[in-house]
């Protein structure tokens, strides 16, 4: 995809990506309709298929970014030294919703997509990945292994539940954040890392070493 929209200005490029992410996350891909598609993304419908060729190749296509945006931006964003669990999981929390605010559909698509081809489990998960070439297992075992410091956990026969609530907690706080804005564009990122640092203080003094 890259390579075809390579000589695109990036306004119209992701003009174009959003408004087919959007129309594939609200409807099944047999409903989706390329006549939507085009209408709000402001183009011709034979400059989509010019771009793409044909509808089955854009969904392949849209699939084959959002799952390398999201690897491709986890792995350059993230702060790899970073030793604190916690810190780690926020970073993660807030590169998707930055990500978010670039394409506002990005993870409603990517959820429909999931359930369309029933990768209900982690091995399904992480095979649906690799088919399209994305190796989200090795990222994944870096996001909560690479130079993590478990020492500071207080109980270390509980720190995959402890690292589970502690994530629970902090994606929820962006899903439920993100879903009372009316404009994505409004995000105020200083005022998040004010408030997921208030839940950590609060989850440090149940899960680490006082």
């Amino acid at each position: 995809m890259e390579d075809v929209l390579a000589n695109l200005d990036e306004e119209k490029r992701d003009r174009i990506l959003n408004s087919a992410i959007e129309e594939f996350s609200l409807y099944p891909y047999d409903k989706a309709s390329t006549n939507n598609i085009v209408k709000n993304a402001g183009i011709s419908k034979g400059l989509l298929f010019h771009y793409f060729g044909n509808k089955k190749e854009l969904y392949e296509k849209l699939i084959e970014f959002v799952l390398n945006k999201l690897v491709n931006d986890m792995t350059s964003q993230i702060d790899w030294e970073e030793t604190d669990m916690f810190e780690r999981i926020k970073n993660l929390v807030i590169v998707k919703m930055k990500l978010a605010k670039i394409y506002p559909n990005m993870f409603d698509f990517l959820i429909k997509v999931m359930t369309k081809n029933q990768t209900s489990s982690m091995e399904n998960i992480i095979n649906f990945y690799e088919s399209y070439g994305v190796d989200v297992q090795r990222l994944l075992a870096d996001v909560y292994t690479k130079n993590i410091d478990y020492t500071l956990f207080a109980d270390q026969t509980t720190i995959d539940k402890s690292i589970n609530i502690i994530r629970w907690t902090l994606e929820k706080y962006s899903e439920e954040y993100l879903a009372g804005l009316n404009d994505l564009k409004a995000i105020d990122y200083v005022n998040i890392v004010t408030e997921l640092d208030g839940y950590i203080n609060v989850l440090k003094k149940t899960f680490y070493n006082n």
